[in-house]
């Protein structure tokens, strides 16, 4: 399930558990929340240190919402990779593949993913191989505004169909969460057509379909619609990776002692000049 997390300072414990218990770990906050609770514009020397190499993109739109909020979003996926790996956020980099999915640099044990909608933003992390997440609000108006062609198979489309009028927007946001989630996870974005897939959304858990309805091959793939908060509803893709799931995700089980503190002191020597 995801937790609420308010701030830097947690609380952490429960995502620990669940990586610990089942190698997955959900974490979503407030945008605003999370600002309000890093270091200000006028410490412009700890954000440096926190951001790293995104510090210049940070302050190219600081003062601006997307400056806020890649910096709230940006702190949340380096704060819970550092909870599942043992390490201090500020050491932690993050890159961005050629499709821009972002991983944790030197940290190929965990794979993350993030979704933000308004003010919420949504963070997924495993060890059991690929995760994609994504989250809108419960009450997003998807149905009856020409759209649905474009977001459904002919099977989700007649099943849609024969849905109480009342429920169809509803089962039109989980099949869009899901299917951002699949595709995210795969890393094809939007690149990937809607209608050339779907999800039967009345199963528990929800199972991918082919355009005609048909099940699809998708031993190595699990799904889930969750809530989060009141508000909001997530998709979650995860593909585990068929090497067993990793129970100790930190970096010092990667990495000799000794060698993890000879970077460790590095870092700390080339200051936040040696991050950018």
């Amino acid at each position: 399930m995801p937790h609420l997390v308010v701030g830097p300072q947690g609380p952490w414990g429960p995502l620990r558990r669940d990586m610990t218990r089942h190698g997955v770990a959900l974490a979503y906050g407030s945008i605003a929340d999370w600002r309000a609770r890093l270091p200000g514009p006028q410490d412009a020397a700890a954000l440096r240190e926190l951001l790293g190499r995104d510090w210049d993109r940070y302050r190219a739109a600081a003062g601006r919402p997307t400056g806020e909020r890649f910096l709230a979003t940006r702190s949340l996926l380096k704060y819970l990779a550092a909870t599942a790996v043992g390490a201090d956020p500020r050491d932690l980099e993050l890159g961005y593949a050629l499709t821009g999915r972002l991983y944790v640099r030197g940290c190929d044990q965990i794979d993350l993913n993030l979704s933000h909608t308004g003010d919420l933003m949504l963070v997924g992390l495993t060890s059991r191989g690929t995760i994609g997440v994504d989250v809108e609000l419960l009450d997003r108006r998807l149905y009856g505004g020409g759209g649905e062609a474009r977001m459904c198979t002919p099977a989700e489309t007649r099943l849609l169909e024969a849905t109480p009028e009342e429920h169809r927007n509803l089962r039109l946001v989980r099949q869009w969460t899901l299917k951002e989630a699949y595709t995210k996870a795969l890393g094809q974005g939007l690149y990937f057509p809607f209608t050339e897939f779907g999800f039967q959304v009345d199963e528990n858990p929800p199972r991918l379909r082919r355009a005609d309805g048909s099940p699809a091959d998708s031993d190595s793939w699990s799904f889930r619609s969750l809530r989060v908060g009141e508000r909001h509803l997530a998709g979650l893709a995860l593909r585990d990776g068929g090497l067993g799931r990793t129970a100790d995700t930190r970096v010092t089980t990667a990495l000799d002692a000794s060698t993890l503190g000879a970077v460790h002191r590095a870092l700390r020597a080339t200051g936040p000049a040696g991050s950018v």
